[in-house]
């Protein structure tokens, strides 16, 4: 009997837990600030993307929109997000010193945290700079077999422009370090995009 009794209050108690867990989860995604974003991508893959050299000939991008991304703010200028992004590099495009004989596929995916300087303003701003970093995921089907796939150590600048009630424009730079296939892997990835910061659901003030 004492037993039935002892089970049946761990299973209340993880019932009232789980609930107020739910529930506090909740309420912070309701205080949450999020932005979204559509953009257009820049891959430099060529294996002298470090060379810092401008040339329209060794970028890698398709039609807008290519890249989406998601961004949730935390506290005190600090922000988590994901981006995903798709391109073809074509026919005859330089990839690791190489020149592909095919049109090929590029994917990556991203999860990155940002520091946004904004927060140092003491009146809000529409110049929104930041510095991010994180790791992610890069797929390529034209380079050599045992690197298409790997992950990357990221590093990037950016900066929004707040517009227009929530609007805005995003321009980012990122520099992503290959784990396998040695510096020649490395590649550049910038972008510029749509962006819109979404209230949070609760009312109260964005959180900075």
């Amino acid at each position: 009997m004492n037993y039935f009794k002892n089970a049946l209050f761990t299973v209340v108690a993880l019932v009232v837990f789980s609930k107020t867990n739910a529930q506090t989860f909740a309420q912070k995604i309701k205080n949450t600030t999020f932005v979204f974003g559509l953009s257009e991508h820049i891959v430099i893959d060529n294996g002298k993307e470090y060379q810092f050299k401008f040339d329209t000939k060794s970028w890698n991008l398709m039609p807008f929109p290519s890249k989406i991304s998601a961004e949730a703010f935390l506290k005190k200028g600090w922000s988590l997000g994901t981006e995903f992004a798709y391109t073809s590099y074509k026919a005859n495009a330089i990839v690791d010193n190489v020149a592909l004989l095919k049109d090929n596929t590029f994917f990556s995916g991203d999860f990155h945290i940002r520091y946004h300087f904004d927060i140092l303003y003491k009146t809000p701003s529409f110049f929104d700079p930041y510095l991010m970093t994180g790791m992610g995921f890069t797929y390529r089907s034209g380079v050599n077999k045992t690197q298409t796939s790997t992950g990357t150590n990221n590093i990037g600048v950016g900066c929004n422009f707040w517009i227009y009630k929530g609007f805005g424009l995003s321009l980012q730079s990122v520099g992503k370090f290959t784990m396998k296939g040695g510096t020649k892997s490395n590649y550049l990835h910038h972008s510029v995009g749509l962006v819109y910061k979404l209230k949070p659901l609760s009312g109260k003030p964005p959180i900075k």
